[in-house]
């Protein structure tokens, strides 16, 4: 039997070839060998020690004393709304819009968006007095003849335009 081990691996390494391949396919081998061995881990058990007596009786023991929780009467629709009570304002309180008009004179649209509240901005979807809307949507207005659309979305802040005025709806804390 020694003799054909010896015979055998002559033959393997008298050609360069074959013996690379033959080192190659047992490494290919080892590797196969170490994944079914070393990474896949079987799966361990384990038996739990009986509960302890005095734990039990412990638990039951304990009185559960209730907790009151105050929560808010309604949801609040603004992330960004900050708490009255706990940060008050200090100083005067500015309205949440600004004109961008071609001529300063008369507007007439001022009256019908001091009716508009931006609640929530988020790229570009905006809510105004809880409708979702887009850039280009038309915001209901009875009192005008010039409908109001909105031209741009953005930041903390709307364009609305009507004809050549431009208005800006912002979120104020």
């Amino acid at each position: 039997m020694k003799t054909h081990l010896k015979r055998i691996w002559h033959r393997l390494t008298a050609d360069k070839r074959q013996f690379g391949l033959f080192c190659s396919l047992c490494f290919v081998a080892l590797l196969l060998w170490a994944r079914i061995i070393v990474i896949e881990r079987p799966p361990k058990t384990a038996v739990a020690a009986p509960v302890a007596e005095s734990v039990v009786e412990d638990a039951q023991l304990t009185s559960n004393t209730r907790v009151y929780v105050s929560l808010d009467t309604e949801v609040m629709r603004n992330p960004f709304v900050v708490h009255q009570s706990a940060f008050p304002m200090v100083g005067k309180v500015t309205n949440n819009m600004t004109v961008q008009s071609s001529d300063s004179g008369h507007d007439e649209y001022t009256h019908s968006l001091e009716g508009f509240e931006l609640e929530a901005v988020m790229g570009e979807i905006a809510m105004i007095n809880g409708r979702v809307c887009r850039i280009g949507d038309g915001l209901a207005d009875a009192s005008s003849h010039t409908p109001l659309t909105i031209s741009s979305i953005g930041g903390r802040s709307v364009i609305i335009s009507a004809g050549k005025n431009r208005y800006e709806l912002t979120i104020t804390p």
